[in-house]
């Protein structure tokens, strides 16, 4: 197992989705999410006629081979970790799978390098969409050119802590997107644009969940 496949990457939220769910519907098919916090709790969601409710709340443990869900039945599953953006789960009686994006995704692609540099000058070219309110949303940041077609090229997470602390959890959809250009679009386009510059955030540290690397800035100053 690589080694930066650690418990701790299983941590923020997934579409929990059957292994022949169709993706090319995605998001007009009843899905699942689950949450899970670093605290060993996790949320299950129900995504139905877009809206989304929380059906379930439990308790799980994650140790690198097999998770655990622990709400209203225990189920555990072995895990196969496909990429940071898709683990299989082998259930008893069924296989699921979570997907960080609701894509199929065999390996990201790289950015050309003329897209990778339109980005780099300005990363509010990569524009952020939530489609519900609320806790535990999956973020999808979409990249529009100037001339040419949209593309998704990650989706992110953001965990609340105490002290006006942000924890961000990025997955990257396609290479060639520096974690210093992450952090512009997190701070110029998801917290100064879509969210409205919020006076509730301090230190926001990030983490790209294929590499591990992460990056720490503090927002309330900057602003």
């Amino acid at each position: 197992m690589s080694s930066r496949f650690l418990p701790e990457a299983i941590r923020g939220v997934w579409f929990y989705v059957p292994e022949d769910f169709d993706l090319e519907r995605g998001h007009e098919r009843t899905r699942q999410q689950l949450a899970f916090r670093i605290d060993g709790s996790f949320t299950r969601y129900q995504i139905k006629n877009d809206s989304r409710r929380a059906i379930e709340t439990g308790d799980y443990t994650y140790d690198g081979n097999f998770l655990i869900l622990r709400g209203r039945n225990t189920d555990t599953f072995r895990v196969r970790q496909k990429g940071h953006w898709r683990w299989d789960l082998e259930g008893k009686k069924k296989e699921q799978r979570l997907l960080r994006a609701l894509i199929d995704l065999d390996a990201p692609e790289e950015l050309s390098a003329a897209a990778a540099r339109d980005i780099r000058i300005l990363p509010l070219r990569v524009q952020i969409q939530g489609r519900y309110k609320g806790d535990d949303t999956i973020f999808e940041a979409i990249y529009k050119p100037a001339e040419g077609e949209a593309r998704q090229v990650g989706t992110f997470f953001v965990e609340e802590h105490p002290g006006q602390k942000r924890w961000v959890g990025i997955t990257p959809l396609v290479h060639g997107i520096e974690p210093a250009t992450w952090e512009r679009i997190i701070e110029d386009s998801f917290l100064d644009l879509f969210l409205g510059k919020p006076d509730d955030v301090g230190v926001v540290t990030l983490r790209l969940l294929d590499s591990g690397e992460s990056r720490v800035f503090n927002y309330k100053v900057d602003n």
